[in-house]
């Protein structure tokens, strides 16, 4: 698969094959995705609103797309336009993308492991490994592989970071290393691929939505209420839950997830993100939350118990 372009471009483009009327049954979304996704990251305020917002109403499939196979390429390309000073090169990117999505980042960290990074695959592979052992459960380790590369600079494609994230989700560390040794991820991992193909998906972020014969793709990040509106223009009945932006509906949904962006609690209470900062420092002033600060932005967490 060839590198994909879009990954490097500040672009949001969709195409509105047809809007229907509405229909029986759930909305479909598809997010064709990587773990090591910088902008695939910043998606994550608006799969967060989708999941707690419209649980009865929207279904979502995640597909592992491979962002690249080799990053050999890229990182010539990158040394061509920095006169050899790669890193450099790629620190700024990964800087300016961060700052564009506003998703806490820490784009040193990363850049630590980055001298033996020469694929995003193995990842994608372990992703596919977790989802054998359920849905959800993968869904789980597909967020924390992001966590653990973009906010705290692990190598995630290094199988003992992998198998170590694993059992911090709640894997069966021993059937998950199976599936990576014995082939059945990787396998899980090319069909993945040959549907990213058959659908010619060839840069990450990318949306498909839609129910039966009818959708709309999205290709590229978009903020969360650029999802909100596309699920709406394809079925306009569409309703959700309405989720307050309240101090115990903010602890919920931390207790829910873990950790969560202070741009994600906007996303599921559909507020600005001023909003949210001051709700979150009201429980912080309260000792019910702490802040973790990531590059520009915040991470919230629940104390440690104990």
């Amino acid at each position: 698969m060839q590198s994909p372009r879009p990954e490097e471009r500040l672009i949001e483009t969709e195409v509105l094959v047809q809007v229907p009327t509405s229909g029986a049954g759930k909305l479909r979304l598809v997010e064709y995705t990587d773990p090591y996704s910088i902008w695939c990251w910043g998606c994550e305020p608006a799969i967060r609103r989708v999941e707690q917002v419209y649980p009865d109403a929207v279904e979502i499939e995640v597909r592992m797309g491979g962002l690249f196979e080799d990053f050999g390429p890229m990182r010539e390309q990158f040394a061509r336009m920095s006169g050899g000073r790669w890193q450099e090169s790629v620190l700024a990117f990964m800087t300016a993308v961060a700052e564009h999505h506003q998703m806490p980042m820490d784009p040193a960290a990363m850049m630590e492991t980055i001298e033996d990074f020469t694929s995003t695959w193995p990842a994608c592979v372990a992703v596919k490994g977790a989802e054998l052992q359920g849905i959800p459960i993968g869904r789980r380790y597909l967020r924390r592989l992001r966590e653990a590369s973009l906010l705290e600079g692990r190598a995630i494609h290094r199988p003992d970071v992998q198998e170590k994230l694993a059992a911090e989700v709640g894997l069966h560390v021993g059937r998950f290393a199976r599936a990576l040794e014995g082939g059945a991820a990787r396998a899980a991992f090319e069909g993945d691929l040959q549907e990213c193909k058959a659908h010619k998906v060839t840069g990450f972020p990318t949306f498909e939505a839609g129910r039966g014969e009818v959708s709309l793709r999205i290709e590229g990040w978009q903020p969360w209420e650029a999802i909100d509106d596309t699920l709406h223009k394809l079925d306009p009945q569409l309703e959700g839950r309405e989720i307050s932006a309240t101090k115990g509906n903010a602890l919920v949904l931390l207790h829910h997830y873990g950790r969560c962006a202070t741009r994600e609690v906007s996303a599921v209470f559909g507020v600005t993100d001023d909003e949210s900062s001051i709700l979150l420092e009201d429980l912080e002033a309260d000792g019910k939350v702490y802040r973790r600060e990531v590059g520009k932005g915040v991470m919230w967490e629940l104390p440690t118990v104990g």
